[in-house]
């Protein structure tokens, strides 16, 4: 299934992983940009999986610290199965301090299930 972003993620691969969501948008300088949003990978075999995510609005911190903290310290030892962390899931909006992101003016927290091939929050939320 296209989801409208791109990754080289392997979501099977056990230990710690970080890397990008790389989200394609044209904007005026650029036809070739991508919106990135950190992810990390944490699995230790077969067992639940869980997602963490924080910074659905770019303006509330608290969750985005908390998640940067949990990454740095989370051994995937301590666990069984896969964490997955989202630290800033609106990205532009948490850059950029504002509740929306200032690219296509997306809400992610009212955005899902989102579109495959709609703006970034769109996208972000159909992922």
């Amino acid at each position: 299934m296209h989801t409208g972003l791109i990754h080289t993620l392997d979501f099977d691969r056990d230990g710690k992983t970080s890397g990008h969501l790389s989200i394609p948008f044209s904007i005026d300088r650029s036809p070739y940009f991508q919106v990135k949003v950190p992810i990390c990978l944490i699995r230790n075999g077969e067992g639940p999986s869980l997602l963490l995510m924080a910074g659905n609005h770019g303006d509330e911190y608290e969750g985005e610290l908390s998640l940067a903290k949990l990454i740095r310290r989370l051994d995937p030892k301590q666990i069984k199965g896969r964490v997955t962390i989202l630290p800033m899931a609106n990205a532009p909006a948490v850059m950029a301090a504002k509740r929306c992101s200032p690219l296509d003016g997306g809400n992610l927290n009212r955005a899902f299930p989102g579109d495959p091939s709609g703006k970034p929050t769109s996208r972000l939320a159909n992922f």
